[in-house]
Formats: structure tokens, C-alpha cells, sequence
């Protein structure tokens, strides 16, 4: 297979040396772009060929394009990561953002490339247009987000002593995440996932969940289940697997006494140990019919002699948004000044 690829590749140069040969830079390029824009530059990073699709994408006409510095045409925050790949001869595929002449960003997958003809060294490259498929994409996560608040709504209007229960873990999650220093997309699906946390509970009778006293065994079962319930809801919806991790797994606790695997500490998505405390610090500091509020350092101060049950970074960053204050507003609880 090596073999092969080496010489498919020295097949491809010698192509590309004989279309140099007869009609330079220019004829390179147009060889390269059936489908996709392309250009090729110099060492130096200035434009000396450019398809017409490329130019199309960019905005420009092609005679414009010509002399121009590669870097003016990326937008301001990805031109260190260009310098970077130019400077290091970097030729794997890559994504940026094309800046055009009417200034607006198209998203674009670079396929780079390097090629010699009479001693010099050129820098060819491929771009493929994202933009619309990822407008398309925002689109459905939008709406999909959308759709999730509305149900959520609906789940909670059932119930008035958990009315905002699970918007409210959302916001002590994300804010938990921050802290953390997760990754922006790890941060979202978190967001998303504490959203629908509870979606379960949309099948237990609401004169289980609304029960002043103490629940019987069979009673306790009933809850039990939400989790389960909540995951096969979103079985068949199109989602990234965290949020149907933390549906399913926001009860289970690193000591292995949660439910419904009894799963513990790394078999606990991080995601998913994060909801979990957030959950928990959410409800103990709610009102529900069969006691009163606490107050989040009350929370807390309950929750530390179960601690064992916590991922400890998390819980560790739970008390530090408590005991710093940030989390005594009516954002995160509504009950609590």
C-alpha cells in the first residue's frame, strides 16, 4: 500500500512538472480545480494563481487576487495558525475562516500542498466551503435546543415544587464547567444535557411526585426509573452521546451507590459527575412538599458528609462557587436572595 501511494504520488509531480512546464502556475491550478477553489502561492505567501471558483468564494476577480498576500484573505484571529503552517512547510488538511472583499467569513477546509518546478517552491491549495452546511447545522442545534426548552417547560409545569428545577441546574452546571475550564463544545452538550436531565420524570404520576411524606418502596421505584425512561425518550433522536449520558447516568455516584448501574468514579463521564453535583446542590437548596429550602451553604454543608459520592473536582468546585458567593442570585435559585 506504501509502495502504491508513493507512486501515485510521484505520478501526481510529474504531472503537475509537466503542466508547470506548459502553462505555469496558472495551468496548475486550473488542473485542481474541477469542484473546489484553489490557489498557489509563493515561499513568500503571495498569490500567483488562482481558480475562478476560488476567486468566485473570495469575492474577488481573479487579476485582483494576484500579488496579494495569502494572510489578507483569513480572517484576523486564524492568521498565527497560517503564519505557523506556512513557516513549518505544514501540509495536512485544516479548517479556517476566508475573510472576502466584502469583508463577511466563509468557514473553509484547506488541503495544502507542496510542489517544485525549475528550483522553486510553490504552496498549492485546495478550499472546500463549509459555510452553508454549518449555517445548516446551527440551524438544527438551535432548534433542537429550542424544542428541548419546550419540553423541559412542559415537564415542569407539571410539577410546581420543581417548577424551574432543571433550567436552574443548567446554569449551575455551565457555570461549574467555566470554572473547570472545559472546552466551549463539551460546555454546550453539558448545557443541553442538564436541560433534559429529568425528562424521565414526564411518566411518574404526578401524585408520586408531588407526595408530602415519605415515599413507599414501590413509590421509590417509580422514580427510579426516570433515568432509564428519559434515555429511551431520546433514543432515537440525532444527539452527541454526553447528552444522553447525563439523562441516563445523573444519578449514578463515584462510590457505586447510584442508580440505575451502580456505576463509579471513572465510569462516570465527567459531563456527566458535574450535573450530578449540580442536581443535587440544586434540589437540596429548592423547595419540595415534604420540607423547606436550604440555603446553598446549608446545601453544601449537607452534601460534604456524603462527599464520597461526588466526583471530588467537581464537588470541590461546587463549594468554591458557594462559599465565594457568586451563587446566592435568584439566576440560580428561587428561593434564595
Amino acid at each position: 500500500m506504501e509502495a502504491l501511494t508513493e507512486r501515485t504520488s510521484d505520478q501526481l509531480e510529474k504531472f503537475l512538472q509537466n503542466v508547470f512546464a506548459c502553462e505555469g502556475a496558472e495551468g496548475i491550478i486550473n488542473c485542481l480545480s474541477f469542484l473546489f477553489g484553489s490557489f498557489a502561492l509563493t515561499c513568500e505567501g503571495k498569490i500567483v494563481a488562482c481558480s475562478h471558483n476560488f476567486a468566485l468564494m473570495a469575492g474577488y476577480r481573479r487579476e485582483e487576487l494576484y500579488g496579494m498576500n495569502a494572510s489578507d484573505l483569513i480572517a484576523v484571529d486564524f492568521r498565527p495558525d497560517l503564519h505557523s503552517r506556512l513557516s513549518l512547510d505544514v501540509t495536512e488538511r485544516y479548517s479556517s475562516r476566508l475573510l472576502t472583499k466584502s469583508g463577511a467569513q466563509r468557514h473553509v477546509i484547506i488541503s495544502p500542498r507542496l510542489f517544485s518546478a525549475n528550483g522553486t517552491k510553490f504552496r498549492l491549495a485546495e478550499f472546500i466551503d463549509q459555510t452553508d452546511v454549518l449555517l445548516y447545522q446551527q440551524s438544527q442545534v438551535a432548534m433542537f435546543h429550542e424544542t428541548a426548552s419546550a419540553l423541559t417547560c412542559a415537564i415542569e409545569q407539571r410539577d410546581p415544587y420543581t417548577n424551574g428545577h432543571m433550567s436552574r441546574t443548567t446554569r449551575l452546571s455551565i457555570r461549574i464547567a467555566e470554572l473547570m475550564t472545559l472546552d466551549q463544545k463539551t460546555t454546550d452538550l453539558i448545557s443541553l444535557g442538564s436541560s433534559l436531565h429529568d425528562i424521565g420524570k414526564i411518566s411518574v404520576p404526578i401524585e408520586i411526585l408531588n407526595k408530602p411524606s415519605k415515599l413507599e418502596p414501590y413509590e421509590w421505584e417509580f422514580i427510579k426509573q426516570h433515568p432509564e425512561k428519559g434515555h429511551r425518550i431520546l433514543a432515537g433522536v440525532n444527539c452527541e452521546k454526553l447528552v444522553k449520558d447525563i439523562v441516563l447516568l445523573h444519578h449514578e455516584s463515584q462510590d457505586g451507590s447510584g442508580y440505575p448501574y451502580g456505576l463509579q468514579k471513572d465510569e462516570i463521564p465527567l459531563g456527566v459527575a458535574i450535573v450530578t453535583v449540580a442536581d443535587c446542590l440544586e434540589a437540596i437548596a429548592g423547595v419540595r412538599p415534604y420540607r423547606r429550602a436550604h440555603s446553598f451553604n446549608d446545601a453544601i454543608a449537607i452534601m460534604e458528609h456524603e462527599a464520597h459520592k461526588f466526583h471530588p473536582d467537581v464537588f470541590a468546585t461546587a463549594r468554591y462557587l458557594v462559599k465565594s458567593g457568586e451563587i446566592t442570585g435568584t439566576e440560580f435559585s428561587a428561593y434564595n436572595d
